[in-house]
């Protein structure tokens, strides 16, 4: 008679919904780091802008010009502030994701834990049988030859 778990079907739905949370944080974990990127991204840009400013500033600048340069570069900074802010709601999304992910997982392996639990008992049972089942024979046959 072959293993049969009798709780196979909650053990493909636990897989499955640990597959989904998994690629949930995955989600999550490029949504972080692609906005870590925005953020680096925008620092070179800011950088560059004060560089060509000071550059600007020792060849000499209109007075329209500076303003223009420091609204400019006070747009960026609430741009990262921005990013900044976006980034912590991400963060904390990924943690709580991280969270489930690590209990739907911890779920699904003591289904898996009980599965295996069962087929090494199933196997054992197996061995002793057929042990069961050479010792027999093997009596048999003595039995056999001492008759003869």
């Amino acid at each position: 008679m072959p293993f049969h778990f009798t709780l196979a079907p909650l053990l493909r739905l636990r897989e499955s919904l640990e597959k989904a949370e998994l690629q949930r944080l995955r989600m999550m974990a490029m949504q972080v780091a692609q906005v870590k990127v925005e953020i680096e991204s925008l620092d070179c840009e800011i950088e560059a802008a004060r560089r060509q400013l000071v550059e600007q500033t020792a060849t000499g600048i209109s007075g329209a010009e500076l303003n223009m340069a420091a609204l400019l570069e006070a747009s960026r900074r609430e741009q990262r502030q921005r990013l900044v802010a976006k980034l912590d709601v991400l963060e904390q999304a990924r943690r709580k994701q991280q969270s489930r992910y690590t209990e739907v997982r911890q779920q699904r392996e003591i289904v898996s834990n009980l599965r295996k639990r069962q087929l090494s008992a199933y196997q054992r049972e197996q061995a002793r049988h057929d042990q069961q089942q050479v010792d027999e024979f093997f009596l048999i046959r003595r039995g056999a030859k001492s008759r003869l």
